[in-house]
């Protein structure tokens, strides 16, 4: 059980900056373990407290004369304390993805005026030298197998303190990617606490017994991401800590035996990829030990349909145990983010780990905007608005969603919401309609217990040459239903009759005919349905620039990337009218 001393209502009034979020952190945890950390997977995790990770300062002349600091960095403990050290002095941060590309790059340090960037590595410190900007003057390496030194070292640099105000810019979240030219969110103090806030309610309303400095997240999601950040603030407001991924994500499963995590966020890629290994086990396995696990399945499901989830079973002594320590063990919260994700998944991930799942829905611009309960275990969809969040839905003529019936696109209003884009009043002015909602972009629907369902992309939309709105997202989404695809893109061109899809395939085995089936089985009309196809042994990555780090697909960078091939698939048919080609 939590602590009741940890315990509140609502974020007390004077909790109105994320230093002040983490001040209560260190006093609800008794200055307990913040930050845990490893050089290599060769030893074992250790903790920094919280007031070792207070007093730390970047030992540079820089800090307090710069008004933006660049942090270009996987995931470690030297991006938070960098990032603590900043907001001491109202600092605002300026993170890069640690996989953008020269391009990106070069554009957020012009557009923000980057003297100084925090990196962690050699590579990091290349790329920045390779753009040339004249007016950056401080590349600070932080090297992890420093840290300790950072630690014991840092009261030498003790400096002024200029602490932020609620108002102040906390931080410019750079899109990740899925169009060409990167937009900066700016996000305040203010709209991280209004969020975190929310949060927090949720939590307190629900699973109070999370609220505890005995729960640990595992951080891999990229911390220039607004989810891995209102994460890391929600562990520290309830002095909880946080442990960083070791690695590359290919070795999460090994940091997270070590870690022993209690709070996993998750991508459906992931999970994705975790029950298709378990999947893969259990068909591999004989008959009988098929068929104790069905069994043991289906007691399991008996009881989450009754809203009881646990791991704490007969059937998870017997079965279930070893699957669970391949995640540590510990897991008591599992949520999912960032893109669709199958409900046998989610129903397997609650089965199997026994972990209380909630499903998110939110974006850059105004963080999380809907939460699913976790005591809501029949259906999958974004859930409710959020405590912060005042939600709309607005007509959609051209796709033929109307809000009348309860569809439309997602409009938001909030404290949490930004106040715009950095340097660029054009398209912030766009980002706003008249009663100051902002526009999502998302299609999202009603359903009858009041959440909301997220069902289509308003801006993915194209015509086709019969002048047919088409809307791709929805197409993949079905056709990812087909047991042989894994991954997929779809397209079209409004010159052209056609649509084709790309997909990195499972098996190769009747791949026109499931995907026939699947687009029959789930209504999609002739104009939805491809006709043309292309099998690649190439996934979508991060690393070959296809997909964001939070694992969505880009789609400009998709269709370059397949030009060539799309314009013979296109000369294919038009000479000979055959589907299947």
């Amino acid at each position: 059980m939590a602590d009741k001393q940890t315990r509140f209502d609502q974020i007390p009034p004077d909790i109105d900056t994320l230093y002040k979020v983490f001040l209560n952190g260190l006093r609800v945890s008794g200055d307990g373990p913040c930050i845990w950390h490893r050089s290599s997977i060769r030893h074992l995790y250790r903790p920094i407290k919280y007031s070792d990770v207070l007093e730390r300062n970047i030992k540079n002349d820089f800090i307090g004369n710069e008004t933006r600091v660049g942090i270009y960095s996987k995931n470690c403990p030297e991006w938070f304390i960098t990032t603590l050290a900043c907001i001491q002095h109202s600092i605002v941060i300026v993170p890069l993805y640690d996989t953008l590309g020269h391009e990106a790059i070069k554009f957020i340090l012009e557009q923000c005026e980057l003297n100084t960037v925090v990196v962690s590595d050699s590579e990091n410190a290349k790329k920045l030298l390779s753009a040339n900007i004249s007016f950056l003057e401080n590349i600070i390496l932080i090297d992890r197998t420093n840290i300790d030194e950072l630690i014991t070292e840092g009261n030498e640099y003790h400096i002024k303190m200029m602490l932020p105000k609620p108002e102040d810019i906390y931080i410019i979240c750079y899109t990740s990617g899925t169009t060409s030219i990167p937009k900066g969110v700016i996000l305040t103090h203010q709209n991280f606490i209004a969020n975190i806030a929310a949060t927090h309610l949720l939590a307190l309303t629900f699973f109070p017994d999370l609220i505890s400095p005995n729960e640990v997240e595992i951080s891999y999601l990229p911390l220039p991401h607004v989810v891995e950040q209102i994460t890391h603030w929600c562990m520290f407001l309830i002095g909880s800590s946080v442990g960083y991924m070791t690695g590359n994500v290919q070795g999460l499963m090994t940091d997270m035996k070590d870690l022993r995590p209690t709070v996993f966020p998750a991508v459906p890629r992931i999970l994705n990829r975790i029950y298709d290994q378990i999947q893969e086990t259990v068909k591999n396995k004989n008959f009988i030990a098929r068929a104790l696990f069905n069994f043991a399945y289906q007691r399991k499901l008996s009881l989450v349909k009754q809203g009881i989830i646990t791991n704490d079973t007969i059937w998870d002594w017997i079965i279930f145990s070893k699957i669970q320590k391949s995640l540590g063990g510990r897991v008591r919260l599992l949520s999912i983010g960032a893109a669709a994700i199958d409900a046998k998944v989610v129903e397997a991930c609650r089965v199997i780990f026994g972990s209380v799942i909630v499903e998110t829905y939110g974006l850059t611009e105004c963080m999380l905007v809907t939460s699913s309960w976790p005591n809501d275990t029949k259906s999958v969809h974004g859930g409710a608005p959020a405590g912060c969040t005042l939600l709309k839905l607005i007509d959609v003529p051209e796709l033929n969603y109307y809000s009348n019936e309860g569809k439309g696109e997602i409009m938001v209003k909030g404290p949490h919401v930004t106040k715009g884009y950095f340097k660029d009043p054009e398209k912030t002015a766009q980002l706003f309609d008249d009663q100051g909602f902002l526009h999502t972009g998302d299609i999202g629907q009603i359903l009858p217990n009041g959440s909301i369902q997220i069902i289509d992309r308003k801006k993915h939309i194209f015509k086709l040459a019969q002048g047919e709105y088409i809307a791709p997202e929805k197409i993949e989404n079905i056709y990812l239903r087909a047991p042989c695809v894994q991954q997929i893109f779809v397209d079209g061109n409004p010159l052209e009759r056609w649509l084709f899809l790309f997909f990195f395939i499972k098996v190769k085995e009747y791949v026109l005919n499931e995907l026939q089936k699947v687009g029959i089985q789930n209504n999609l009309n002739s104009l939805e349905k491809v006709k043309a196809i292309h099998l690649t042994n190439e996934a979508f990555s991060v690393e070959n620039g296809l997909l964001t780090p939070t694992m969505k697909g880009k789609r400009p960078q998709l269709r370059k990337h397949y030009q060539d091939i799309i314009n013979n698939l296109y000369k294919t048919m038009d000479s000979n009218n055959d589907p299947k080609k």
